[in-house]
C-alpha cells in the first residue's frame, strides 16, 4: 500500500516515513514541484496510490476535486492550521494504523479530513 505526499508536507517527512520501513512516496520524487495537481492526480489514480496532503483548498478547485474522483483516489487531509513540523510528525505517527486501516478497507474514491487531535476522521462528501 504506498502513500503519495504532496508539496504541503515536506519531502523530510516523507524520507522520515520510507527510513522506518513505510511504502511512501513524495511529489518530488515523481514530478516537477510544480506539477498541476490534476496530472499527478491521475496517475496516482492509476497506481492505486493513497493521497496524504494538508492542501484542503483541493476540494475548492472544481477540476482538482473532478481528478480525485475520476481517478478514483483515497486521499487523507491533515487538518489543523499554523501546525509545527513536530506537531505534523505527531498528528501522522498518531494516525498512521488507522489511516491504513482505513486505505485496506474504505473503497475509494474517498477523502477524510484528519484530526490535528485525536482520533476521529471526518469524511469528506465527494458530491
Amino acid at each position: 500500500m504506498t502513500f503519495f505526499v504532496d508539496n504541503n508536507l515536506s519531502t523530510a517527512l516523507a524520507a522520515g516515513m520510507k527510513g522506518f520501513g513505510e511504502d511512501v512516496v513524495h511529489l518530488q520524487d515523481r514530478f516537477p514541484e510544480d506539477a498541476a495537481d490534476s496530472d499527478w492526480l491521475a496517475h496516482i489514480g492509476s497506481e492505486g496510490w493513497f493521497l496524504i496532503t494538508r492542501d484542503e483548498r483541493i476540494r475548492y478547485r472544481p477540476s482538482e476535486w473532478k481528478a480525485l474522483k475520476e481517478h478514483q483516489v483515497g486521499a487523507f487531509f491533515l487538518g489543523g492550521k499554523n501546525r509545527s513540523r513536530c506537531d505534523l510528525i505527531q498528528q501522522l505517527v498518531r494516525n498512521w494504523p488507522r489511516m491504513k486501516e482505513f486505505a485496506a478497507k474504505t473503497r475509494r474514491p474517498f477523502a477524510f479530513r484528519v484530526p490535528p487531535s485525536g482520533t476521529k476522521y471526518t469524511p469528506l462528501p465527494l458530491d
